[in-house]
């Protein structure tokens, strides 16, 4: 093989894995493989094709090569965590989308007919899931640098896009995690007062100051389960209390999961506060 087919075989590799490692040959195309490029990437073993229009990448997760089988691929909630969109709960049954908009066995199907963006999945997630949910994911979108919040304006102009306006305009570019997100959500909708990544001198920042008065960190097992992780939360919690700022460690699986639980535990530590000598 020559080096200039070999420098295609890899961008038409590149183009397939921006898809989810399984493409639909007409998304290809529309990205600007050839259908050259392909059979040559196919006659290379770069990638295969599993069945008419659909093109794998030899490491393709099953369930998408099962769905190219039925000429569906994943959209919605789905799709956003594969991308690595924030997702509060993943679905109980994979949302795809086809063409042809039959049922699918163990599916949710989608009728989609023309190459997805990033935004008309934001768009599904909107319409699919809750107000939180539909944060998470443009809040994410917007963390991750997929896109910019002038960009979700200018997609959410309709008529039926007020609520995914209102939710454009919750997006706080500076968050650091879901958890943080869906924890802001929830205080804010209980009419408090929350500061997101508030700097405290000598500290860091806190995930969320509440009333100007609680902090608020919400830890995730990645980083906090870790010795270095520990020896860190350690240090910040003792400069805390010598600052003399109240805050609370709530486990991010808490927040996703009981998020009432949450509120009660800040309504109860403001009380505490409220109620402190001063």
């Amino acid at each position: 093989m020559t080096l200039s087919a070999a420098v295609k075989n890899r961008s038409v590799a590149d183009e397939v894995a921006w898809y989810g490692k399984v493409a639909r040959r007409k998304d290809l195309l529309s990205r600007g493989c050839t259908a050259w490029s392909l059979k040559q990437a196919v006659v290379a073993g770069i990638i295969s094709q599993i069945c008419r229009g659909y093109y794998a990448l030899p490491d393709a997760d099953p369930l998408d090569i099962h769905l190219a089988l039925h000429q569906a691929r994943r959209t919605c909630f789905t799709k956003a965590e594969q991308l690595g969109l924030w997702v509060i709960k993943s679905p109980l049954l994979p949302h795809v989308a086809a063409a042809h908009g039959r049922p699918i066995s163990g599916c949710v199907v989608h009728r989609v007919s023309r190459p997805q963006t990033l935004m008309d999945i934001l768009r599904q997630c909107i319409t699919c899931g809750s107000e939180v949910d539909g944060l998470a994911a443009l809040e994410s979108a917007v963390v991750l640098k997929m896109c910019t919040i002038p960009e979700l304006r200018a997609e959410f102009t309709r008529r039926e896009d007020t609520g995914a306006r209102a939710i454009i305009g919750m997006i706080d570019p500076q968050a650091m995690s879901i958890a943080e997100t869906v924890a802001r959500y929830y205080l804010r909708r209980a009419g408090l007062n929350v500061q997101g990544q508030f700097y405290v001198k000598g500290v860091g920042q806190l995930d969320l100051l509440v009333e100007g008065l609680l902090g608020v960190e919400t830890d995730g097992e990645t980083y906090h389960n870790t010795a270095s992780g520990w020896a860190e939360d350690l240090r910040r919690d003792n400069l805390l209390v010598i600052k003399g700022l109240w805050c609370l460690r709530i486990p991010a699986k808490m927040v996703l999961g009981s998020p009432d639980i949450m509120l009660k535990w800040v309504r109860e530590a403001l009380e505490m506060i409220s109620s402190a000598p001063h």
